[in-house]
């Protein structure tokens, strides 16, 4: 259905499964699908991707709901349109980025930066201080935790300024989505950028792929993807909880 910039075969395989069912639009640039086994809180998800074309998929509870509409003919504006007419909405998209290849061979020859390393339970007492230095929108956004996969940490001073974490985002996937703060106090200095870069070197020698993952008007956040070379896939979204109660 559609090849984006990013070539990585790890992420077009785990894309194309999770868009699977029976077709019930396809047009050029939009294709919806009915798929029965769609989580609860899944059951609308859309792909917007760079170059106009747009998925989307629906469970059959959606499919009812929709019952009497003309769904043979739709694009993707009207498909959004007619759901906010049954008034069902969507959460709200986060961008998606990926590392291009030739990004991946730069951060694998990357060197560690001496103030950054590895966190583990024996960092809890600078993780608390860390998270109560942090505002409640910056630790809801980037879901950066002790107890993720991998967690590593930038000092200055002998205090954690920067914390990023990850951990593999679908049991069967080999994707991990990357999170990261900096203490207010710290930032416009490049911590972020260092320590994404790390993280990514780590989850690639494992053989991973680093996600890297926004809300659409996280201004900063989308910054920094572009500073660390990173290619938007898609624009990622789902049904809201709201939405969901009323099927």
């Amino acid at each position: 259905m559609y090849t984006s910039k990013i070539t990585s075969p790890v992420v077009q395989q785990y894309w194309n499964d999770q868009f699977q069912g029976e077709i019930l639009c396809n047009h050029p640039k939009f294709t919806l699908l009915l798929n029965e086994d769609l989580e609860e809180e899944s059951q609308i998800m859309t792909l917007e991707f760079p170059s106009g074309n747009n998925w989307a998929m629906i469970s059959p509870k959606v499919a009812n709901h929709l019952k009497g509409t003309n769904l043979l003919h739709l694009d993707f504006e009207k498909f959004i349109d007619l759901l906010k007419h049954k008034q069902l909405f969507l959460y709200g998209a986060d961008y998606i980025f990926y590392f291009p290849e030739e990004e991946k061979s730069v951060i694998l020859n990357l060197n560690d930066p001496q103030n950054m390393r590895p966190l583990t339970k024996n960092d809890t007492d600078y993780f608390t201080i860390f998270e109560s230095l942090s505002t409640e929108e910056d630790l809801d956004g980037a879901f950066v935790e002790l107890n993720h996969w991998k967690v590593f940490g930038i000092f200055e001073n002998n205090q954690l300024i920067t914390v990023t974490s990850v951990y593999p985002w679908r049991e069967d996937s080999k994707l991990a989505d990357i999170g990261v703060i900096t203490l207010d106090n710290f930032r416009g200095k490049g911590y972020a950028r260092q320590a994404v870069q790390v993280i990514s070197k780590a989850t690639l020698q494992d053989g991973y792929e680093p996600q890297y993952r926004c809300q659409l008007n996280n201004t900063a956040s989308v910054a920094l993807a572009k500073k660390l070379n990173l290619s938007l896939f898609a624009k990622w979204n789902c049904i809201s909880p709201e939405s969901v109660e009323k099927l």
